[in-house]
């Protein structure tokens, strides 16, 4: 799995985050971008997203920078950290349409666990080490 991470840096809840996508097994790549814009950047690279991006937003601000890119984050499995459950917030969060909203309060075993189900949904959709000779 290729995962695309954006979170808060020097944060416990940034590190907490990070740390539950380092422990997949099949992580192949994290691409770690250190800041809103290189996040920026990364996005406007007209070159493939990986499968999974995971994006924490800090504030009601990262949310509007992600805003123009919400199409393009449809286009892959989307995880979005809010960082509080305010009504506004929530609603803003789900207009991304990200696949999976956890909090930026949480120990994101959540985000651990969803990445892992994937991961394994997708082994067994491309027949992970199943024989492909008739």
């Amino acid at each position: 799995m290729n995962v695309l991470l954006y979170a808060a840096k020097q944060t416990a809840s940034g590190e907490r985050l990070k740390q539950s996508i380092e422990t997949l097994t099949s992580l192949e790549s994290l691409t770690d971008c250190g800041s809103i814009a290189e996040l920026i950047q990364y996005l406007r690279n007209p070159d493939p997203l990986p499968e999974t991006v995971v994006l924490q937003a800090t504030s009601h601000q990262d949310l509007q920078v992600f805003e123009p890119f919400r199409f393009r984050l449809e286009m892959v499995f989307f995880v979005l950290v809010l960082p509080d459950a305010d009504t506004e917030t929530v609603a803003r969060g789900h207009q991304l349409r990200p696949r999976f909203i956890a909090y930026q309060d949480s120990d994101f075993s959540e985000v651990g666990a969803v990445l892992a189900r994937l991961e394994s949904r997708q082994d067994h959709r491309f027949g992970a080490g199943s024989s492909r000779n008739p």
